[in-house]
């Protein structure tokens, strides 16, 4: 895991849960290049936010993208070169606010690659925002006298949109999250793991919450019906078990099969690296 490591601060309120992901995941890529996935093929794309300082603290490829970008930019990253395992660090600002639009169409349009999407239910970043799967009553500094408009399921809208991988986990148990972080980035198409991330600063009390309420469920694959019964079975405002696990998994064909008939992508380009420094400078 050392080889994943870098020199950058770690800048995350002390005590995050990230913290606890950040060591799953490396875990996660160490298995994955002992599998025998090239290190130099591994890439981190990050949205803006907590989520966005992901990247700080893994040595990998990467790219820092626009807020609600990182989806987009992460596809354009498959489109160039199919070789590539590409995963998006977001926040749920930029999943399911801003973002949302790409979730949708990526889902729709089933590229192999991985959505990480940290579910803490405020901007944090931003000093403590509501997002559209804050709960209503939530008083922030935008909201002194509390949300007044409910949240949506992303998930729900996720699985109508055709992805084929939906699952979720808990920041607060590292063995289940590191086994579902390598089960999306090995499934075969677009696939999308909410990660329930407390934010200890701004909503501790979900500390406690998502600790005794999380609930383990085991559903079939390719069930639709079962998966949307259990996604719907809580909405972020719900008090009660808070499903996670594996909702969904079908086979569908990926964008990359789809599209093998056309070899732009293939194209090997000659870099002048020493012409384009000299450019720069």
């Amino acid at each position: 895991m050392k080889e994943f490591e870098t020199n950058h601060p770690n800048t995350w309120c002390p005590g995050c849960p990230n913290s606890v992901i950040l060591q799953a995941f490396k875990g996660v890529l160490a298995n994955l290049v002992k599998d025998g996935i090239s290190h130099h093929d591994l890439v981190a794309v990050t949205d803006i936010g907590c989520a966005g300082k992901f990247y700080d603290l893994l040595e990998v490829n990467g790219f820092y993208a626009l807020h609600g970008r990182s989806l987009i930019t992460a596809f354009g990253m498959k489109m160039a070169n199919p070789k590539l395992k590409v995963v998006g660090f977001i926040g749920d600002g930029g999943a399911y606010a801003e973002g949302l639009n790409h979730l949708v169409q990526l889902a729709r349009l089933n590229p192999d690659l991985t959505a990480l999407v940290f579910n803490n239910r405020v901007f944090a970043l931003t000093v403590g925002q509501g997002t559209p799967v804050t709960e209503e009553g939530y008083r922030g500094n935008t909201t002194p006298e509390g949300m007044i408009d409910p949240p949506y399921n992303p998930l729900a809208v996720a699985l109508s949109a055709g992805a084929p991988f939906i699952a979720r986990t808990s920041a607060l148990d590292i063995s289940a999250s590191q086994k579902m972080i390598k089960q999306a980035i090995q499934h075969r198409g677009f696939s999308i793991l909410e990660i329930l991330q407390p934010c200890i600063t701004f909503r501790p009390d979900d500390l406690v919450e998502l600790r005794q309420n999380h609930k383990p469920v085991s559903a079939k694959k390719n069930n639709r019906e079962e998966a949307r019964q259990i996604i719907e079975s809580w909405n972020y405002d719900q008090k009660g078990a808070i499903p996670v696990g594996v909702f969904y998994q079908a086979n569908r064909p990926v964008w990359e099969e789809r599209h093998k008939a056309r070899t732009w992508h293939r194209s090997q380009r000659k870099v002048d690296m020493k012409k384009i420094k000299q450019e720069l400078l």
